[in-house]
């Protein structure tokens, strides 16, 4: 696994250019290839709209004004990259649905960077189901940069969440070209004190430990019960340790893995104010 190529998602928000400039700073170190896309997103036209031949000239209006707005996302994606001095970049204008064609891309793509949804802004419910559309579709890892905050780097001090579930080890494994260049790993394992064996844990955790060697990453390793929501305890030990990434699965399936990940993937998408790189 390596970082060859980044797809970064376009749109007009206010914080596309943060997502774009820690993207490129990532291609810098990385080797990496820069992609943006910029959905212009569905037409909302009812059905008697689109049927009127005499509104053919304003569907066609409507359809060129999204381009064109997406067409200047591109133009600023391409200025703001060229700026942290990205070496390789390509930019698209693509109609249609952003999340469907955001993953059509993502799975050509090593890494997908999205942002995290704004509570203030006006259009935070269906931001949030974007986000949440993305992490479930996408095959392969998805970084989603928070709405506030500024973000010089990624992957220097990394938090590995660990809870020993598939889309857990997916971003583990993701992740690895970023936790082979980190200066500190932290692999932690949190669990309630009446759900799970706990030598049993602590042998899994070191098993996990000695794979990330045999892989080039030294890890710091810490286990602890917990009594209240394990999505508070990730982001508060991320503030902790000082970590300016959160490594992550996503969206657990059944038992005490959907009550564990579920919740705390839910917690860390609304809450988090460090990057976090999650696969599913």
């Amino acid at each position: 696994m390596s970082l060859r190529s980044l797809l970064v998602f376009l749109d007009g928000d206010a914080r596309c250019d943060a997502r774009s400039q820690l993207a490129a700073r990532l291609a810098a170190t990385h080797g990496s290839h820069l992609i943006g896309i910029a959905p212009t997103g569905a037409l909302e036209l009812s059905a008697g709209f689109l049927a009127a031949s005499r509104h053919a000239d304003d569907v066609a209006a409507a359809r060129a004004d999204a381009v064109r707005r997406a067409g200047q996302w591109v133009d600023r994606f391409v200025a703001c990259c060229r700026s942290q001095g990205a070496a390789s970049i390509e930019a698209h204008v693509h109609e249609g649905e952003k999340a469907r064609v955001l993953v059509h891309h993502a799975h050509c793509a090593d890494l997908t960077v999205i942002g995290q949804a704004d509570p203030a802004s006006p259009s935070h419910g269906e931001d949030k189901r974007f986000v949440e559309q993305v992490l479930l579709a996408n095959a392969r890892p998805t970084l989603v940069v928070p709405h506030a905050g500024r973000f010089d780097g990624v992957g220097r001090n990394v938090l590995v969440a660990w809870d020993d579930s598939h889309g857990c080890a997916r971003a583990v494994a993701d992740a690895l070209p970023l936790l082979r260049t980190a200066s500190a790993v932290h692999l932690r394992l949190w669990r309630r004190r009446d759900e799970v064996d706990e030598h049993a844990l602590h042998e899994r955790m070191e098993n996990v430990g000695r794979w990330l060697m045999r892989q080039g990453v030294s890890a710091g390793m810490r286990f602890a019960a917990i009594e209240g929501g394990v999505g508070d305890a990730i982001l508060q030990e991320a503030l902790d340790v000082g970590a300016d990434l959160i490594v992550m699965g996503s969206y657990g399936h059944s038992g005490w893995t959907e009550r564990l990940l579920g919740g705390a993937t839910r917690t860390a998408l609304a809450r988090s104010s460090v990057p976090l790189l999650m696969s599913h």
